[in-house]
């Protein structure tokens, strides 16, 4: 899947088995949010991230129906691994059960504190949230734009969607 910014400045592109990791964690974790983080490389023009790999949550992950705390067990180790692969973290993912995909002042927040952070070494981290359920969800992706505001992204429909070879 690919989703881009109205100005197409700003990409990304989820592999499928990505999404399917996803929703086996929110499947995992019934009516309680749930999430991890996004791993990946930019392309060469450096205008879209494409993530290859995601996380669930840390054994040290907190939640409830309507709020998420990600752990960080076990990712330090786990991103300098995928470092050797010139692989990085892109950003994070979470569920909303039975909610919309849509980012709360705590997810902007938190973007924000990534984006100027570091510590994380990302000044444009993506979220993606799925919302609904296991069975029935919508996802939004968002980039975080200078530091400042969390901007949306829209899908992008190929001709693979048309049923054209």
């Amino acid at each position: 899947m690919m989703y881009k910014s109205a100005d197409k400045r700003f990409g990304v592109q989820i592999d499928a088995e990505c999404v399917d990791d996803m929703v086996a964690h929110i499947k995992t974790a019934g009516n309680k949010e749930t999430g991890g983080i996004l791993i990946g490389f930019y392309n060469e023009q450096r205008d879209a991230a494409i993530v290859k790999k995601i996380t669930g949550p840390p054994s040290d992950s907190r939640s409830d129906r309507t709020w998420f705390n990600r752990g960080v067990k076990g990712l330090q180790q786990l991103l300098n691994k995928v470092w050797k692969e010139r692989q990085y973290y892109l950003g994070e993912w979470h569920y909303h059960p039975n909610a919309s995909p849509d980012p709360s002042f705590c997810d902007k927040a938190q973007m924000i504190n990534i984006a100027t952070s570091a510590q994380y070494h990302c000044p444009e981290p993506i979220l993606i949230i799925i919302g609904g359920s296991a069975l029935n969800n919508t996802m939004k992706v968002f980039v975080t734009i200078e530091g400042k505001r969390l901007m949306e992204l829209e899908k992008q429909i190929s001709s693979i969607d048309f049923g054209s070879k």
